[in-house]
């Protein structure tokens, strides 16, 4: 008696260990090689947005000092201007001192001297990926600085 030929054999039921064993390896290699890219894309995204921000703090503090004559002195002035958002809605603080942006990542605070503001911003999860913005409302300059995996960012010149 002849078998049909759309039966099985034994041979076709499965993988052989030798087949699961490459496969799991290629998977492997595969995720060892993009899983890092992807998470230094992640913070880079994280950083830009953050830079983005920065740089809108800058543009909110020489509003300020257009609108109203004065040198804010608090994240509080610049609400009066242009919100600066934290997670819990915009920060209220009567300080510069530091304040966690809105999505948690990055810290942001200011130092002032006379006329030129230094925005410095750090972020827990990768610390070289920090940020220092500077501008000088005497001359106008202004300057953002982004640090790099291997560099840490430096404080721009501001002329």
């Amino acid at each position: 008696m002849k078998m049909p030929k759309n039966v099985p054999s034994q041979k076709t039921k499965g993988f052989t260990l030798t087949e699961l064993l490459t496969t799991v390896a290629i998977v492997g290699i595969l995720s060892s090689v993009a899983l890092p890219n992807f998470v230094n894309q992640i913070n880079r995204t994280r950083q830009n947005e953050a830079a983005s921000t920065i740089s809108q703090i800058q543009t909110t503090i020489a509003t300020y000092a257009d609108e109203f004559g004065l040198l804010p002195g608090s994240w509080a002035d610049l609400n009066s201007v242009n919100a600066v958002m934290t997670d819990t809605g915009p920060s209220q603080k009567d300080s510069f001192e530091a304040i966690k942006l809105a999505g948690g990542h990055y810290e942001v605070a200011i130092s002032k001297s006379a006329n030129l503001f230094t925005i410095t911003s750090t972020s827990s999860n990768a610390p070289n990926l920090n940020i220092i913005a500077c501008i000088n409302l005497t001359n106008g300059a202004s300057a953002v600085s982004k640090g790099t995996i291997s560099d840490v960012a430096e404080i721009p010149n501001s002329g």
